[in-house]
């Protein structure tokens, strides 16, 4: 029988004011991912939009890996760092916060 490795996710929201969300979106793109994967703890890292928000626009940012302990470390290590980093890029118009989900077997 084969082993399945299941997912372990920090899904990092993130509202973005509009007026800034299309420099917000290409600074994730060519800063936030590069520095997430050099943190070697990360296998994948995907971004979606949510559909059902009226006013300011919100993202979902899903961090992935298949190791329980690379997730805490880079929560408890690289999160901060990054977090961080969209502050001083974009100071209040960015509010981030996370959630640690795990795949279940269906």
């Amino acid at each position: 029988m084969q082993k399945i490795n299941f997912m372990y996710i920090y899904n990092l929201s993130a509202v973005v004011e509009r007026d800034i969300h299309i420099q917000w979106l290409n600074w994730i793109k060519e800063t936030y991912i590069h520095k997430v994967y050099e943190t070697n703890k990360i296998k994948s890292v995907r971004i979606f939009k949510i559909l059902n928000m009226e006013n300011d626009i919100t993202y979902a940012i899903h961090h992935e890996t298949d190791s329980p302990q690379d997730l805490f470390d880079f929560i408890k290590k690289e999160i901060p760092t990054l977090i961080q980093l969209n502050m001083e890029n974009f100071s209040n118009k960015v509010l981030m916060f996370g959630t640690e989900l795990k795949e279940i077997e269906l």
